[in-house]
Parts: C-alpha cells; sequence; structure tokens
C-alpha cells in the first residue's frame, strides 16, 4: 500500500438550504465580508441571495465584487485586493465556479500581505484571510483544493498562485445548479471528471486518493445518460455536486496532470472552457500509457468503458468542441508544455517532447 499523506482541512456542509442551516460557521471567521462573484449567475441561482441573508442575520458586514470574469485576470485579483484592503475586509465568499473560488483565495492571500502587491500570490510561504467557497457548478472542485488559477496575460496562458489556500469553509448546495445550461453542466462534469481520471492515474497517487477518486468515478458513470441526453434531474445535480467535490479532494493529494497543464493553452488561444480543453485531450492521454495499464483498464471498467475510444466518443458526444488548429499550433503548445516540469512529473512513465507532440496532434488534428 505504501507510506503516503493526506490532508484536508476545509469544513464542508453539503445539502439543499446548507446555507442557511449552517451559516453560523461564517459567525467566527471575521466581522466584515467581501462577496466575489460575477456580474449574473449567483444572482440569478439565487447563491448571492442566500449569502447576503445568512451575513446580515449575523450582523456581519459585507461588500460587493462582482467584476470576476471568467479565466480571472491577475489585474482583476488586484483591484480587488485594493478595494478588500481599503475597506477592512476580514473574509472572503467566492460564489460561482472556478473563476470565482479561485479568486476568492488569490485576493484573501494579497489582502493578508499588502505590503507585498501582486508578488504575494508567488510565495508559497504566504497564508490568506479565512476564505468561504460556494460552488454553482459541479466542475473545478476548487472549494476543496488549495489551488488558484489566475491567467497570466504576459505568458498567454493560465496557472496556479504559489501560495496554496484551502477556503476555511465550504457550502455545497446543488440548488445553485438546477438552472444551469446544459452547455456548461457538460463542461464543467467534465472538468470533475478529468479531475478524477488524472488524480488516479497520477505518479503522486496513493491509496486513500485512488478510493476518493474511484467513488467519484462511480458517480460520474451513475450521470453519464443525463449528460448525453442534456435532461438532469435535481438527483442528477446532488451526485455532480459530490462527485465534483470528491474530484476536488483527490486532485487536492496528487495535483492535476497532463490533460490540464496542456490544455491551458486552449483555453488561451482558441477560448475553450476548461472541462472541454481537458476532455478534448484525455483519449489520447490515456493512450500514452503503456497497453494493459492497469490503473487505466481501472478507471475505464469504473466508468464503464470497454476502451478508450469508447470513452473518447462519450467526450465528443457530451462536448460541443469545433474549434479548428494548425500543425503551428500543436508545435507552439508542445514548446511551451515542456517548460511545465512539475506537471511533466506527475506521470508515471519517462516521457519525451515527442510524446506531448502526438498528444496534441492526436487530439485536435484529426
Amino acid at each position: 500500500m505504501g507510506n503516503f499523506h493526506y490532508f484536508m482541512p476545509t469544513d464542508c456542509y453539503f445539502g439543499r438550504g446548507c446555507v442557511a442551516e449552517h451559516k453560523e460557521a461564517m459567525a467566527k471567521l471575521g466581522k466584515k465580508a467581501m462577496v466575489v462573484t460575477g456580474k449574473t449567475s449567483a444572482k440569478r441561482n439565487g447563491a448571492q441571495q442566500d449569502i447576503t441573508d445568512a451575513l446580515d442575520s449575523l450582523d456581519i458586514a459585507w461588500i460587493l465584487f462582482d467584476e470576476i470574469e471568467e479565466n480571472p485576470s491577475v489585474e482583476t485579483v488586484e483591484r480587488a485586493a485594493k478595494l478588500a484592503i481599503a475597506e477592512g475586509v476580514e473574509f472572503f465568499i467566492g460564489i460561482g465556479g472556478g473563476s470565482p473560488m479561485d479568486s476568492s483565495k488569490a485576493i484573501a492571500t494579497m489582502a493578508a500581505h499588502p505590503e507585498q502587491g501582486t508578488d504575494a500570490l508567488w510565495n508559497a510561504e504566504n497564508k490568506a484571510l479565512p476564505v468561504v467557497a460556494v460552488p454553482t457548478t459541479a466542475g473545478t472542485g476548487s472549494e476543496v483544493t488549495q489551488y488558484a488559477i489566475v491567467t497570466l496575460h504576459a505568458k498567454r496562458t493560465k496557472s496556479s498562485i504559489a501560495a496554496h489556500i484551502f477556503a476555511t469553509v465550504a457550502f455545497l448546495d446543488p440548488k445553485y445548479m438546477d438552472t444551469l445550461p446544459a452547455r456548461t453542466t457538460n463542461n464543467t462534469a467534465v472538468d470533475a471528471l478529468t479531475h478524477l481520471v488524472e488524480s488516479y492515474l497520477s505518479a503522486k497517487a496513493t491509496a486513500v486518493s485512488r478510493e476518493i477518486a474511484k467513488q467519484g468515478l462511480l458517480l460520474f458513470k451513475e450521470c453519464m445518460p443525463a449528460l448525453r441526453e442534456r435532461v438532469y434531474s435535481p438527483e442528477t445535480r446532488d451526485k455532480l455536486m459530490l462527485m465534483s467535490a470528491l474530484g476536488g479532494v483527490a486532485i487536492a493529494q496528487t495535483m492535476t496532470s497532463l490533460p490540464h497543464g496542456m490544455g491551458y493553452f486552449l483555453t488561451y488561444e482558441k477560448g475553450l472552457p476548461h472541462g472541454m480543453a481537458n476532455g478534448v485531450l484525455t483519449q489520447a492521454y490515456l493512450e500514452l500509457f503503456p497497453a494493459g495499464d492497469e490503473n487505466v483498464a481501472k478507471v475505464l471498467e469504473y466508468l464503464g468503458f470497454a476502451s478508450t475510444a469508447e470513452m473518447g466518443a462519450f467526450l465528443d458526444a457530451v462536448l460541443e468542441h469545433n474549434s479548428t488548429y494548425t500543425e503551428a499550433d500543436v508545435t507552439s503548445y508542445t514548446d511551451r508544455f515542456m517548460e511545465q516540469k512539475g506537471k511533466l512529473a506527475t506521470f508515471p512513465y519517462p516521457l519525451e517532447r515527442a510524446d506531448i507532440y502526438n498528444m496534441y496532434k492526436k487530439s485536435l488534428l484529426k
């Protein structure tokens, strides 16, 4: 079985109505909060109202920063942090998908170290002010990971900040997904799927992380008919939310692997949603393992697929990927990804540049 370390400190509440039921979890975090979200979705699905009602009932003052864009930039994070520092904010509440939750972690880090500016994001020793995470999609798992992804325009890609910041409290209420469009539902579900797959197959996997990932994969299998048909019952939404959280707990132990690191270029250069970018690369990723790899076989078994080709066909069916690529794109992405030594080290077999090039080529130049 081998030695391992397991750590996941977030205080999680799961279930419909959990914000109102467990709002006291926020009482200990401070006297003033910043609610961090995007322009519309948190208002439309009721999550923002639930949170602000809870804060009001606890006599906690709050301000709103609702300018988080998809794939938020360091510049946006910096603007929010300056406002938080000026307003004396003591904790942060990220409501939404990965973008607001990741941004809240980054903002909380900068607010805890005002003298460092954006350099605070790249100091692995830095701590942050408390963060509450309220996911409204089932994909990133950011509510239970230490990662916060930001866009680096200077490098034309995305990257996790160096500081590792877990949310103090997470409220996982599937009702916030009930009105989520099919395209977003499927893209985010595939993001969670790739967390589970990459974690299970990672060189950093442990007995515990694999068992967590296995349970998530089995839950994903139960949701596959709904993803194909693009019709989602409340029960399916509940399962997707739990599956996503399990994926987050798994990658909190192992990191993500090749599809995530390689997919960032597709998101930045072609505008692909994050989950779609990962999903497009997943079949070729599985086929990069030696034939007969027992862990790949187990992943396929848990999902009910007979082959990597069958899994690839499923991903094609649930994603709406129609971007086009050139040989020059593949070469550029390959060269840039080869600089990411940490991601390369998560693959359990030796890799050469040709392996990464061929993975991109099989996925993008069909």
